[in-house]
């Protein structure tokens, strides 16, 4: 097992390292020239494709933050909604472009896959990041029996091999089960994912010890589950959410978060991340966000 902070140099081993450079090639995003040299100077150096992208500031982070939301579909502006279920997310960036970046991806089988990433680094290591994971998840959405831990495991190896040891990020990948309700999940370090229970008016926190992607290559990821009745209302988020600091330096913190998140639940999910977002910012209005903000949620109906 490698450590973080040791120096790794390794040729292009996989093909999802292979695909991710034809895609940005494909899209116009780097010329085939680029795509060649990139392939070169990792032959002759060692050094990651990802790591040469960034540092050599081959792509253009605009360019590659409208194709990712465009063509990939990532951090959709409308809400995604069946007969039983409505999922919405709302993302806050600090600046022009996010680190921060949530899909919500039809599977074959009917279930709903669901990610939430937030990249250290941000900008161009967080594009490539999110391109890395649509690829992946487009040959997970036509498996079946496909679970959250495997699709981890699989974004970790393909992000330690595309970027080395140099960049890690927090994850949350769910596989909802529209008929049952029944949501999959796999968490790797990012805060814990609120659940608004309707029966009981209770918000309880689930959390899971799992580290960030891209630190260990041997990483055991564990999953979960767990099942939302009619009422109930699932909300993930990065730590933007609630590292926000108030007059006096105070966090926002996760439990002034619960506690909107409790005084908004009997609005639209809509309206639950708009005024969770506006809770925030009148806390920390004088002091600005304190990094790019993702919310993620999941309501089942109460009736239908």
């Amino acid at each position: 097992m490698s450590t973080p902070g040791s120096t790794t140099t390794m040729a292009i081993r996989s093909m999802d390292e292979v695909a991710i450079l034809g895609v940005l090639s494909e899209h116009g995003l780097i010329t085939p020239e680029q795509k060649q040299d990139v392939i070169n100077l990792n032959h002759e150096t060692g050094m990651p494709p990802g790591q040469i992208l960034v540092r050599k500031r081959i792509l253009k982070e605009k360019e590659l933050y409208k194709f990712i939301c465009k063509d990939l579909g990532m951090n959709p502006t409308k809400p995604y909604s069946t007969r039983s279920f409505t999922i919405s997310g709302l993302t806050v960036s600090k600046f022009r472009t996010s680190g921060d970046f949530y899909g919500i991806f039809p599977m074959a089988d009917g279930r709903i896959a669901l990610t939430l990433s937030d990249v250290s680094g941000k900008g161009l290591e967080a594009g490539i990041l999110a391109i890395l994971l649509g690829n992946l998840l487009r040959e997970g959405i036509q498996m079946q029996n496909i679970v959250p831990n495997a699709i981890m495991k699989k974004i970790n190896l393909a992000s330690r091999s595309f970027f080395g040891i140099d960049q890690f990020a927090t994850f949350v990948v769910m596989l909802l089960d529209l008929y049952s309700g029944t949501v999959e999940y796999c968490a790797a370090g990012s805060p814990p994912i609120l659940v608004y229970r309707h029966r009981d008016r209770f918000i309880e926190e689930i959390d899971q010890r799992n580290i960030p992607v891209g630190i260990y290559e041997d990483f055991q990821f564990k999953g979960n589950s767990l099942n939302l009745d009619k009422g109930d209302m699932l909300l993930a988020y990065t730590d933007g959410a609630f590292e926000s600091r108030g007059l006096r330096g105070d966090m926002y913190g996760v439990p002034r978060l619960k506690n909107a998140f409790f005084k908004l639940r009997d609005k639209k999910l809509t309206r639950i991340l708009t005024g969770l977002k506006s809770d925030m910012r009148r806390y920390s209005f004088l002091r600005g966000l304190a990094d790019d903000t993702t919310y993620l949620a999941i309501e089942r109906h109460r009736k239908r």
